[in-house]
């Protein structure tokens, strides 16, 4: 199967090659300045059949410098852990162009020099692509080669181009698993091209689960035979497990059986293991309701396993990458940033880990989820379960920001804006509470998420579309909730198609506007139009019965008991829709405030008075 896939996949570079080939503008890749050496001459020269002649992308030894010095500042793990950086910028100069162009694309957005931003990335992306292509095509694909692919799937994917991106991010895994990156190799290779090899492979892997379809799960080799995960940069001093906390266990992670040794994998493994954990969420979501034939609180549903392999992961992870004894806010704005490999992916750690939860109790997911189950179905515990999860998760993501914010840390990586997108459509939900000082405190969290987005939107393209789209949402949602407040008949719908869209937008099956200029016209797929018969009529789900007031999240708005018992019962059938994308009834929507529906009358209807 490997020989017919690389067959197939150089039969589909040869027609790309041939289309570039013949186009009129092509540039030239060959250098020109004297001062680089022959590595990018003599490399496109050579490996280049179709020479170029426009030189506009010309790096200077300087400007190679600069971009290696931001790489490794800002994009080191940040998420892709691709290099070995010991001596990464001393020896970047040397490498091989297509890899030099694209780390230069990506790293030049984050100087301060105005002629280094994206004037320069699309010359830099153009002769990357070329020289990739051309090795893809022609052989010779080196580890740089598929490096280069990994770096070209995080620029082009976040600067909107999903569909270039998802072809790189796959053509990269498939030629690491063609050259057996993904199993362990000690010889022949030396210590730090070994240890290259290990980092380009779980990159590799870290794009699918990062930037994967809706569809796509990997199959990885069993622990065994794969190869050891990239080296984590240590946590500063004053953070580790040896910070101890009154009646709380201290570990370095679960011992190995074998030898009952603490195993610490480091901060980076810890992310991988877990961004896998969010693909499945996201993928789980993105279902859109469709009839699960499990509830979400039997023990096999899909809903348990993922919350069983959340806590797995945390029971594994060193106890020092948790929040309170790493003591990210004891350090100082100028420590973080010093140590800004560790702090960055131990943030997106920790982003990860809430927005799991928060997107898996999310309000609406679960009420699509269920809407086929008999809402006196719906046990007591997972009402106060998912309302718990919500309050709590959704604090700790605001926690974060405000936590960044106090700092002046902003991450550079664009993966937690994803996260904290679709935390900002629980707030926005939640800000429609009967309740004032509820309503304004959503709000103000809202905010903070989409100038969250904002300030990631100044570095990456698709996330300033991302903000975007999520205030655009805002204002839909802020149009029907005075349509719902004036209507007679109770019938005010919400349109859930951007929802979707901001939920799908992590992944490359995202069916934007972009890649439109990337597919021909038998290819492009175009979203439903939806009109005013395209509507889900439906209730979210109720809210828990407690006690104390004060225990819940919030004073929610009752609504009069219109619902006869009999409708208790949802029929999927009930909910039409059009290529999956669902409308929701505006009034349930607004009713639910916090968290759900306040609606003590639908969970014990009124009898009838005759």
């Amino acid at each position: 199967m490997t020989a017919d896939r690389l067959r197939s996949l150089e039969q589909n570079m040869a027609q790309i090659q041939n289309m570039l080939s013949n186009r009129s503008d092509v540039p030239n890749a060959t250098a020109t300045n004297p001062t680089r050496g022959a590595t990018l001459q003599q490399a496109t020269a050579t490996r280049h059949s179709s020479s170029f002649t426009d030189n506009r992308a010309d790096l200077t030894p300087e400007e190679i410098e600069t971009a290696a010095t931001l790489y490794a500042i800002y994009c080191d793990c940040q998420p892709l852990p691709l290099f070995a950086m010991k001596h990464f910028t001393a020896n970047f100069a040397s490498r091989d162009p297509e890899l030099i162009y694209a780390v230069s694309a990506m790293s030049f957005r984050f100087s301060d020099t105005e002629n280094l931003a994206d004037a320069r990335a699309v010359e830099l992306l153009e002769r990357s692509r070329r020289l990739v292509m051309t090795k893809v095509i022609e052989g010779q694909v080196e580890l740089s080669t598929i490096q280069a692919l990994c770096v070209l799937t995080v620029v082009e994917f976040n600067d909107g181009a999903t569909a270039r991106a998802s072809a790189y991010s796959s053509l990269a895994y498939d030629l690491a698993q063609s050259a057996g990156l993904a199993v362990e190799m000690y010889s022949p290779y030396d210590s730090q091209m070994l240890e290259e090899r290990h980092h380009c492979h779980w990159s590799c892997v870290l794009l699918k689960h990062l930037f994967g379809s809706s569809s796509s799960k990997l199959t990885l080799l069993p622990s065994d035979l794969s190869p050891s995960y990239p080296r984590s940069a240590d946590p500063p001093a004053g953070s580790s497990s040896n910070i101890t906390a009154p009646g709380v266990p201290q570990s370095d992670g679960i011992a190995d059986p074998a030898t009952t040794v603490a195993v610490d994998k480091g901060i980076i493994a810890s992310v991988i293991e877990l961004s896998e954990t969010w693909a499945r969420t996201v993928r789980y979501a993105l279902r859109r309701g469709k009839r699960q034939p499990l509830p979400n609180w039997a023990p096999e549903s899909e809903y348990q396993q993922i919350m069983g392999r959340l806590m797995e992961h945390e029971t594994r992870m060193p106890y020092k990458y948790r929040f309170k004894p790493a003591k990210f806010g004891d350090y100082s704005g100028e420590e973080i940033q010093r140590h800004r490999t560790f702090w960055a992916p131990w943030y997106l750690n920790q982003i990860f880990y809430h927005a799991v939860l928060c997107l898996l109790n999310h309000p609406l997911v679960l009420a699509l989820h269920l809407r086929s189950f008999r809402m006196t179905m719906v046990p007591e515990i997972f009402l106060q379960h998912t309302d718990d999860m919500i309050q709590t998760h959704t604090s700790w993501m605001v926690h974060l920001i405000d936590q960044a914010n106090a700092k002046g840390f902003v991450p550079s990586d664009p993966y937690p804006s994803y996260c904290v997108a679709v935390v900002a459509t629980i707030f926005l939900q939640q800000s429609y509470a009967d309740d004032e000082a509820v309503r304004r405190n959503k709000q103000e969290n809202f905010d903070k998420c989409l100038n969250f987005l904002r300030t990631s939107g100044r570095y990456w393209k698709r996330i300033a579309q991302l903000a975007d789209k999520v205030n655009t949402f805002q204002n839909i949602v802020a149009e029907s909730s005075q349509n719902a407040a004036s209507a007679a008949d109770d019938k005010t719908y919400i349109d859930l198609s951007l929802f979707w869209e901001i939920l799908e937008s992590c992944f490359t099956s995202d069916q934007s506007a972009a890649a439109e200029g990337y597919f021909g016209p038998s290819l492009v797929s175009k979203r439903a139009h939806r009109t005013s018969t395209n509507l889900v009529s439906g209730r979210l789900l109720p809210r828990p019965t407690r006690l104390d007031p004060d225990m819940s999240t919030t004073s929610t708005p009752a609504m009069p008991s219109t619902v006869p018992q009999d409708q208790l019962q949802s029929d999927s059938t009930n909910f039409p829709s059009i290529d999956d994308q669902l409308q929701v009834l505006a009034q349930s929507y607004f009713a639910q405030g916090q968290d759900f529906v306040n609606l003590d009358d639908w969970w014990y209807p009124e009898p009838t008075v005759t």
